[in-house]
């Protein structure tokens, strides 16, 4: 049996020592890409020998910072039909990879799915709605994280969006908002279903730190632009900052929503002018990065 489905897992500096935690045991349908991203080679002497030792296991040094690039080198070194993403603190079972792969092969017109995440005691990462349901359909409020998202690789996919995510320089999260949105405009079929993927060690979710961290208000800002414009972006957080409790500094919320706005606006992604038209940069189809 050839492998199905690699397990795109991303790492930095002396996080990929805890990588060996999330492998299970080798099982021919499964590969693991791990995508180590690394700021100084001291960290290359941390790498577990194990990771070296399993065939099953691709292990990609890469010279970088940001998530969204880490997520990126995963993406060009996957050789499967399907893909999982993954962070170097989630864990499976071999009953959730079969799962998704008896999903892919019972909707092969399903490009993306994306599915639910526990924290190690069983809690639900967050609120997720119990009925399954078409990206375009998608409840109010309803938004998913990496670890969540499962592909096919021969799907006409964006890249993520180096601008956004952890260590990018001016916007902490959203990558997953924009991918999952352009994504959609590009015409994949995004499907969710009700059920758990993988358990991760508890984590803040962004929505949390909304009102403790600049970055995140930026993020927020940005992610409205990508998906509504400049106008639909602009009367959005405006509609969001007054709808904010009054002990907070509305003003300065709004104003960093728009400074994320702006951030977009003004450094699209290749080059050209960025308008009030979503995705006018043309975002790279992640299957023809370099």
């Amino acid at each position: 049996m050839s492998p199905r489905l690699s397990v795109l897992v991303c790492t930095i500096n002396d996080r990929i020592k805890n990588v060996p935690d999330l492998l299970l045991p080798p099982r021919a349908d499964l590969l693991y890409v791990v995508s180590f991203q690394y700021t100084a080679s001291v960290f290359l002497d941390m790498i577990p020998p194990s990771l070296k030792e399993r065939d099953d296991v691709k292990l990609v040094p890469f010279l970088s910072s940001g998530l969204s690039a880490n997520r990126n080198n995963a993406f060009r070194h996957c050789t499967t039909e399907l893909a999982l993403i993954a962070d170097d603190d989630v864990r499976y079972s071999n009953d959730r990879i079969d799962m998704v792969l008896r999903h892919f092969a019972q909707h092969p017109d399903i490009d993306i799915m994306c599915f639910q995440a526990q924290e190690m005691d069983g809690t639900p990462l967050k609120a997720y709605p119990s009925f399954s349901f078409e990206y375009s359909n998608r409840p109010k409020g309803s938004y998913f994280t990496s670890f969540e998202i499962a592909f096919r690789t021969d799907a006409h996919l964006p890249a993520f969006d180096t601008r956004f995510g952890l260590g990018a320089s001016y916007l902490s999260c959203g990558e997953e908002e924009v991918f999952l949105h352009q994504a959609h405009r590009w015409g994949a079929r995004i499907v969710y279903f009700p059920e758990v993927l993988c358990l991760i060690s508890g984590r803040e979710t962004t929505g949390k730190r909304f009102f403790s961290d600049t970055k995140v208000r930026r993020s927020k800002g940005a992610v409205f632009y990508m998906m509504f414009g400049f106008l639909g972006a602009f009367l959005r957080i405006t509609k969001h900052a007054l709808l904010l409790p009054s002990s907070c500094d509305r003003w300065k919320f709004w104003k960093d929503m728009l400074d994320g706005i702006i951030y977009i606006f003004r450094n699209p992604l290749n080059e050209g002018m960025a308008d009030e038209i979503p995705l006018d940069f043309q975002t790279m189809d992640f299957r023809n990065l370099p």
